[in-house]
């Protein structure tokens, strides 16, 4: 080995040491990044933390149920990252029966619904989910382009601007809740009450033992109740202790917005907003 080709190979050893760890991730863990702002982290086998920084990053889960069925809850923040994520899943796993799921009627939920729905993806929200994005989505798309309209979010303004707020097409009913056998896995989709939006759910793998949390769970270094223009405060909390109540069994919970963990990130979202409660009523 000359050299040049020693001097070589370092450089790319220090490269590949030097990628950042996406949220949550740990060592032996394997992240992939599909672009500066999408990356997946393999959490256990076929099993993948998605994190979507458009701006902020949020979190969606990947579910290879069998050689030839993928399940996708949260449908990412934009078209153009549904697109490489698709693209991805075909490139590594082939041709499969996809399906999304929305967990509420934020874009950080629903953001990649156009492009799955345009390509015969099917979608599964509530129907609490289907009306706030048909009667508030323009209202929340407007939100979302007063917020970037600095020359810096150019990019974000953009893709927002040409997107369209898009309803799940396989809506069913939020109190019953859904249960689905897609591959390999039982999926079970729960509705506890308000709370971070009226309508957010969680997902869980009883197979596996992961609950999606969502927005409805926070992150253990979450200081605060993050956007709540649209929670239900009060309720919030008990909420999520009916989601412990069911789910207390879960071994890993990954919440909408920062690090996955254990049931303990259901406990401290419990215990951040109860204080918060009792700060706002002294």
């Amino acid at each position: 080995m000359t050299n040049d080709t020693k001097i070589q190979v370092t450089l790319l050893f220090l490269a590949l040491v030097a990628l950042p760890v996406a949220p949550g991730a740990k060592a032996d863990e394997k992240r992939i990044a599909l672009s500066e702002d999408l990356s997946l982290t393999e959490i256990e086998k076929d099993a993948f933390v998605i994190t979507h920084s458009f701006p902020w990053p949020s979190n969606s889960l990947l579910i290879r149920a069998s050689n030839s069925d993928c399940i996708l809850v949260n449908t990412l923040c934009e078209n153009q990252a549904a697109k490489l994520l698709i693209d991805w899943i075909k490139d590594n796993f082939g041709e499969v029966n996809l399906i999304g799921i929305n967990t509420g009627f934020h874009v950080d939920n629903i953001g990649g619904n156009e492009f799955l729905l345009s390509n015969g993806i099917a979608v599964y929200g509530s129907n609490v989910t289907a009306k706030l994005i048909t009667e508030r989505g323009q209202a929340e798309k407007n939100r979302l382009l007063e917020g970037f309209k600095s020359p810096e979010n150019k990019k974000y303004y953009d893709a927002y601007k040409n997107l369209t707020f898009v309803p799940p097409n396989h809506i069913f009913d939020i109190n019953e809740g859904l249960h689905l056998k897609i591959g390999d896995e039982n999926v079970n989709v729960f509705y506890s009450g308000p709370s971070h939006t009226i309508d957010n759910v969680v997902v869980y793998f009883p197979k596996r033992k992961i609950l999606f949390g969502g927005c409805m769970i926070k992150s253990l270094d979450s200081k605060d109740a993050g956007y709540s223009a649209d929670a239900d405060m009060q309720k919030w909390p008990r909420s999520v202790e009916k989601v412990f109540a069911r789910y207390k069994d879960a071994k890993i919970v990954v919440p909408g917005h920062g690090n996955y963990g254990d049931t303990g990130l259901i406990k401290h979202t419990i215990e951040l907003l109860d204080k918060i409660n009792n700060q706002s009523a002294k």
